[in-house]
C-alpha cells in the first residue's frame, strides 16, 4: 500500500483523472482523488482540503492560467502541478512565475516522486500557517530555477553587465562553469558574437538607465567558439536610490529555430541550384541600392544576361548538365564582379548583376568583361560546349527610380540584345519600350497634334572651333501639350517610331518646318544649314527621298542646306537597306552626319562604306572627361576625332557645357562643337536674334 495522497484532478474527464492516479501509483502513492471541471468546483475542492492539485496543460477544461489564479484566490499553502505532455521553455517559465509548484511533463516519473514528496514534507507547516524559514526559501526557489530547462541569471548593472549568478544550465549550454563564467566580470561581453556586441551592450545600457525591461535575441559563442542563439529576457532591479543595482532574467537556447528560419530564408530567397539570391531577394537589394543611390546622388547600373537558345542546349545535354553550366555560369559572373552577393539567378538561365555607383560607360565595360568570360567553353563530360549571351542594361535614376521599372527596363534592353544574337549588349532607350496604355493615349494626341499646330521646331547652334563662326544649327522637335504641358521628345517620337502610319506624317512635317525656317533665317542674313534627326523607321521607308526632294523644292532651298543626322543603332538595323537610302540622298547633295557616335555598335571601319561627311560625338562622352575619372572619356574623344579625321569626316563633340571642355576639345583637333555653353535651343524668331547678338562671328552666305 503507498502512501496516502489525497488529489484535485482539473479536466472534463474521469479518464484524465485516471491516467493522473496510475502515474501516482508507479510513484508510489495511494491517491484518492476529486474531478473538477469549472472555477467554482475547483475552489471548493480546495476549501475542503487536499494535498496537490494537479491540471493538465494540453487537455484541462480550465486553462492552466486559470487554475493558478483559481487556487491562488482560496489562499496561500495549496500546491499546483502542471501536467503535459510537452512545453515550450517560455510556457515554463511563464507558469512558474504564475505561481506553480511544478511543471511536469507526462512520464517523467522521477520528477513526479521528488515533487509531490517535496510537497508533502512543507504540507504541515503551509496547514499550520508556518511559513519555510530564509534558508529553506532560498533552497526551494534555487531548486526550481535549477530544475527549469532555461539559463537564470543576476547581473550588476554595469558597463559589461557582469554576472552576479549564472545557474547551472550553464554548462549544457556553453561548456563553462558557473564559476568560470563568474570568475571573469567580462565573460559574457566577450562571449558575444562581434556583430551584435554594441548592438547587445546599446541594449542592456538602455534597460539600466530606464530601470525597465532588457529583451534581445543575440548570438554568442561557447567554449569550441561555435555559435549559438540565446533569447534573453531580464528586468532591472532599481536599489534604495531608485537607480538600477541589478538585471535578472532568463536566457533560452533558440538556436535550433534560428537554424530552421535560416533554412526557410535561404528556400525562400536564394536559388538552390547556384545559391545565389533568387528574384524576390535581387528585387529587395536593388530596391535599398536604388535608395542609397537617391541618397549619394551617385548612378546604378542594372545588367540583366540571357543565354541564346539554352533550352535546346538542355535538350541535347539533359538537364543534369544544363545545370552544371548554369552553376559554373554563376561563378564566373561573381568573379567578374568581384562579389557573388551582387548577381541574382532571376530565371531559368537569366541573371542579374547589381554595380552600385556605375554609369553607363562603366556599366558598359563590366557587360563586355562579361560576354567575355563566357568566351571560355564550359566542360560536360569531357566535352567543351560552346555557350553565348547578351545583355540588357538600365542606368538608375535616368531610366527610373523603382526596382520593379529599372528591371523591366533591363528586360526590354535585353530583349533587344537578343535580337541582335550572341554577344551583344544594349542599353535601354525608350524605342524598346513596349506600349502601354499611356503611351498609346499620348500617341492618339499625338495624331491631334499634328493638326491643331502644337508642334515647333527649336534650334541649337553649331560652331567652327578653328575659325569661331556660327556654321549651321540642328532642328529639334518640341510639343507644347494644353494639358501635360512640355512633352519631352524622347517619350513622343519613341511611341512615334514604333509605326510607320504616324512617323511618315511626323517627318514630312519637320522636314518641311525645318527647311521653310532654313530659308527664313536666310533672308535675315544668316544661310545656316539646318539640321534634321532621321530615325531608323525612316531610313526604311521608301518615302523619305520624296519627302526631302519636296521639302527642298516647294522652299527652292539648295540641297547641301541641309543636314540629314542619323544614329549608329539606326543603321545598323539593316546596314544594306540604310546604305541604298543614304547613297540615294547623298547624290541629291544632302549632307549625312553620324550622330550619338559612341552608344551604338558599328564601327569607323563600317562608316567607310556609307557616304558620311560628318559624326557627332555622343555628349555623354564629352561631358564625362570634366571631372575626376574622365580620363577614359577623355582618350575616346580623342582617339574618336583623330580616326575619324583619318576616314576624311569632319567632328562635331556634342554636350559642351563648359570654356575648358571647349579648350581641350580644340587641342584634339575637332572641327565644331555644339552644347548649352554654346547655346540652348531656341525658337527660330530667338534663334534670329541670337545670331545677330552672338559672340561668335557669322560663316559667309
Amino acid at each position: 500500500m503507498g502512501k496516502p495522497l489525497k488529489v484535485v484532478v482539473v479536466g472534463s474527464s474521469r479518464n484524465e483523472a485516471l491516467r493522473v492516479a496510475a502515474d501516482l501509483e508507479q510513484c508510489g502513492f495511494d491517491p484518492s482523488f476529486s474531478l473538477v471541471a469549472t472555477r467554482p468546483q475547483l475552489g471548493n475542492a480546495v476549501r475542503e482540503g487536499c494535498d496537490v492539485v494537479m491540471a493538465w496543460r494540453d487537455t484541462s477544461s480550465l486553462p492552466a492560467e486559470q487554475v493558478l489564479e483559481t487556487v491562488r484566490g482560496v489562499g496561500p499553502g495549496h500546491p499546483v502541478l502542471i501536467y503535459a505532455r510537452s512545453y515550450r521553455e517560455e510556457e515554463i517559465v511563464e507558469l512558474m512565475r504564475a505561481g506553480a509548484a511544478d511543471c511536469l511533463r507526462k512520464g517523467d516519473l522521477p520528477r513526479l516522486r521528488a515533487s509531490l514528496e517535496r510537497e508533502i514534507e512543507r504540507g504541515p507547516r503551509r496547514r499550520t500557517g508556518g511559513l519555510p524559514n530564509e534558508a529553506e526559501a532560498t533552497d526551494r526557489y534555487r531548486a526550481l530555477i535549477e530544475e527549469i530547462p532555461a539559463l537564470t541569471y543576476v547581473a550588476w548593472a554595469d558597463e559589461t553587465g557582469s554576472r552576479a549568478y549564472v545557474s547551472p544550465q550553464l554548462l549544457a549550454m556553453t561548456g563553462f562553469t558557473p564559476a568560470e563564467w563568474l570568475s571573469e566580470p567580462d565573460m559574457w561581453v566577450r562571449r558575444l558574437h562581434p556583430r551584435d556586441r554594441e548592438r547587445v551592450l546599446g541594449q542592456f545600457r538602455q534597460a539600466c538607465a530606464s530601470t525597465g525591461r532588457f529583451a534581445s535575441e543575440y548570438r554568442i559563442l561557447d567554449r569550441d567558439g561555435r555559435e549559438l542563439w540565446w533569447r534573453d529576457e531580464g528586468r532591472a532591479l532599481p536599489g534604495p536610490d531608485g537607480a538600477t543595482r541589478f538585471v535578472r532574467g532568463f536566457v533560452l537556447d533558440v538556436t535550433e529555430q534560428k537554424l530552421a528560419e535560416q533554412s526557410l530564408r535561404r528556400l525562400r530567397f536564394y536559388d538552390q541550384l547556384t545559391g545565389l539570391p533568387n528574384r524576390d531577394l535581387f528585387l529587395k537589394r536593388l530596391g535599398r541600392s536604388l535608395a542609397d543611390s537617391t541618397h549619394t546622388g551617385q548612378p546604378l547600373a542594372l545588367l540583366i544576361l540571357a543565354l541564346h537558345g539554352f533550352k535546346e542546349t538542355a535538350n541535347t545535354l539533359g538537364h543534369h548538365n544544363a545545370d552544371l553550366i548554369v552553376r559554373e555560369l554563376a561563378g564566373r559572373l561573381g568573379e567578374v564582379l568581384g562579389a557573388a552577393d551582387r548577381v541574382a539567378r532571376l530565371k531559368g538561365d537569366e541573371f542579374g548583376m547589381l554595380l552600385p555607383d556605375a554609369d553607363a560607360g562603366l556599366a558598359a565595360q563590366v557587360a563586355t568583361s562579361t560576354l567575355a568570360a563566357l568566351e571560355k567553353p564550359f566542360m560536360v563530360q569531357g566535352l567543351p560546349i560552346e555557350v553565348t549571351a547578351s545583355v540588357g542594361l538600365a542606368i538608375a535614376p535616368e531610366h527610373g527610380s523603382e526596382a520593379e521599372i529599372v528591371l523591366r527596363r533591363a528586360d526590354a534592353a535585353l530583349q533587344a540584345a537578343l535580337k541582335l544574337g550572341g554577344g551583344a549588349s544594349v542599353t535601354y532607350s525608350e524605342q524598346y519600350e513596349p506600349h502601354d496604355p499611356s503611351g498609346l493615349a499620348l500617341l492618339g494626341e499625338l495624331r491631334q497634334a499634328l493638326d491643331a499646330n502644337q508642334l515647333v521646331l527649336h534650334y541649337q547652334p553649331k560652331v567652327d572651333l578653328k575659325t569661331r563662326t556660327v556654321i549651321g544649327t540642328e532642328a529639334l522637335l518640341r510639343w507644347h501639350h494644353p494639358k501635360r504641358g512640355l512633352v519631352p521628345p524622347g517619350q513622343f517620337i519613341t511611341l512615334a517610331e514604333k509605326g510607320t502610319a504616324l512617323m511618315t506624317p511626323l517627318t514630312r512635317w519637320v522636314l518641311a518646318r525645318a527647311v521653310s525656317e532654313a530659308k527664313g533665317f536666310a533672308r535675315n542674313g544668316h544661310a545656316l544649314p539646318v539640321a534634321v534627326n532621321v530615325s531608323a523607321r525612316n531610313l526604311h521607308d521608301d518615302q523619305l527621298v520624296d519627302q526631302v526632294t519636296e521639302a527642298l523644292q516647294a522652299n527652292d532651298v539648295p540641297a547641301d542646306r541641309l543636314q540629314l543626322e542619323v544614329t549608329e543603332s539606326a543603321v545598323m538595323v539593316d546596314t544594306y537597306r540604310a546604305g541604298q537610302v543614304l547613297d540615294k540622298l547623298a547624290r541629291s547633295g544632302v549632307r549625312i552626319a553620324i550622330d550619338d557616335f559612341g552608344k551604338g555598335y558599328s564601327s569607323l571601319g563600317l562608316l567607310r562604306h556609307l557616304p558620311i561627311t560628318e559624326l557627332k560625338i555622343d555628349g555623354s562622352f564629352v561631358r564625362g572627361m570634366v571631372g575626376e575619372g574622365g580620363e577614359g572619356d577623355t582618350a575616346i574623344v580623342r582617339s574618336t576625332s583623330e580616326l575619324a579625321h583619318n576616314l576624311g569626316l569632319s567632328v562635331l563633340a556634342e554636350g559642351v557645357e563648359d570654356q575648358w571642355t571647349l579648350d581641350v576639345l580644340s587641342t584634339f583637333g575637332c572641327d565644331q562643337a555644339q552644347g548649352y555653353f554654346i547655346a540652348r535651343p531656341m525658337s527660330a524668331d530667338n534663334l534670329t536674334g541670337w545670331l545677330d547678338k552672338a559672340p561668335w562671328t557669322m560663316a559667309e552666305s
